[in-house]
């Protein structure tokens, strides 16, 4: 259950739980530490891959920032239904440091849930009370290029590390029990445009995470990072390179003409090679799915430059 207001930096929680509402305005918080309010009283206890997968059946826990690898934001519980939503009533108000927009998708993990902000702020609060525990605030580089607001979409878990991609275009992991920053690595160069509002995912001890971007003439693309200390360990471009192109279609998924000179295409790629290659856009900055069986990535190419 997901539902939107317009307050700057709220986060309203239902008296059933299960519900939460977010808000916005306008104003970046600068930082690059973690502050703790009070002692993480809940027990965490490590997110596991079994539990990562069968997260979709789990009432108890949101451990996805879309609720399973599927992506499918479904919530298996039954205490909210519908002889009992038009009881609900606020349980508590927290206010955020950060007045801006809100578009996240925050995580709970045994009682804590685990929220983000714009200009990658993190919280740790009490899903119940509301109390914080920890709060971390990311120390942006010199240079962030975004088109569409400062927002992020929430945080990944695997073990007792939390992931998330910011918009200077890094992924950092923090300790989900203190909020400290354990590792940092740079995705992509925040100059030529790219940065990173997604939520990752993660699977078997990788971190998947996209770009945005592609207004700004960046190559699109989907990188898997070691969760255990930041390493690149692959690349997929959404924007093939010379030799990748695959099929060149003549008409789209649903059988519309798209009335492409694929003629001209061709010879341009033929004279300019890869460098045509890198300017096209193709951002994937939603959080793909995945297929546990098959481990296999679904991802979506976002709109061209």
């Amino acid at each position: 259950m997901d539902h939107r207001i317009r307050r700057a930096g709220l986060i309203i929680a239902s008296a059933l739980a299960a519900g939460w509402m977010f808000g916005a305005a306008a104003q970046e918080v600068s930082g690059g530490a973690t502050t703790t309010a009070k002692p993480m009283s809940k027990n965490l206890v490590p997110i596991t891959q079994p539990m990562l997968n069968a997260a979709a059946a789990d009432p108890k826990n949101w451990i996805h920032s879309n609720g399973s690898y599927e992506q499918t934001r479904y919530y298996p519980g039954n205490r909210i239904n519908s002889a009992n939503v038009g009881k609900l009533k606020p349980a508590f108000v927290f206010q955020t440091a950060v007045l801006e927009s809100m578009e996240t998708a925050p995580i709970i993990v045994n009682g804590v849930m685990f929220l983000t902000t714009s200009f990658n702020h993190v919280y740790a609060i009490d899903a119940v009370t509301g109390e914080e525990f920890w709060h971390y605030k990311h120390k942006m580089g010199p240079i962030t290029t975004f088109c569409c607001g400062p927002n992020n979409r929430g945080v990944a878990i695997e073990g007792d590390r939390l992931f998330m991609g910011t918009l200077d275009a890094k992924i950092v992991a923090l300790d989900a029990k203190t909020g400290k920053i354990l590792w940092e690595t740079q995705i992509a160069d925040p100059e030529k445009g790219y940065s990173e509002t997604m939520a990752p995912a993660v699977i078997d001890g990788k971190v998947l995470i996209g770009t945005n971007g592609g207004e700004y003439g960046v190559r699109g693309f989907i990188k898997a990072f070691n969760a255990a200390d930041g390493k690149l360990l692959w690349t997929f471009y959404a924007i093939p390179d010379k030799g990748q192109e695959g099929v060149w279609a003549v008409n789209d998924a649903t059988g519309r003409n798209m009335h492409r000179d694929i003629e001209a295409e061709k010879k341009m790629l033929a004279e300019k090679g890869g460098e045509f290659y890198q300017t096209l856009g193709g951002g994937v900055w939603m959080t793909p799915a995945v297929d546990t069986k098959t481990r296999t990535v679904f991802l979506l190419a976002g709109n061209p430059s």
